[in-house]
């Protein structure tokens, strides 16, 4: 009886699934508009180092230091594509991460992670 059932309802799935490609065609556009144009680039960058501060308000301060560096390392990514392959970029999307790692009788390590994604246009 089960197995009737799912016979049954089997030609509407096929055709349900059969839209699912036509459906996101039709969406694209919306999530990346046609005038955007170009290549979309990314790059990361990972820093793992020794804490120096044994402080929490020194761990902090030492925290958000390494942040503004990929902060600015990732604003400074066009210029090197720009040197390069690029007629023109625009970082379109930036995403910082930083992780304390903390054991017992051992230094903390600071693990910070950057990815920046960019438009660009090959010269």
């Amino acid at each position: 009886m089960r197995i009737a059932a799912i016979f049954r309802f089997t030609p509407a799935l096929a055709l349900s699934v059969l839209t699912l490609p036509a459906l996101a065609q039709d969406q694209t556009g919306e999530f990346f508009p046609e005038d955007m144009g170009g290549v979309m680039f990314n790059t990361s960058f990972s820093i793992n180092a020794p804490m120096t501060a044994v402080d929490a308000a020194g761990k902090t301060a030492e925290e958000d230091a390494y942040r503004a560096s990929l902060y600015t390392r990732s604003a400074a990514e066009c210029e090197l594509l720009l040197a390069s392959v690029a007629a023109t970029c625009v970082v379109t999307s930036v995403n910082v991460s930083t992780q304390i790692s903390a054991t017992p009788g051992q230094p903390d390590y600071l693990y910070a992670s950057s990815n920046v994604t960019m438009t660009v246009e090959l010269k």
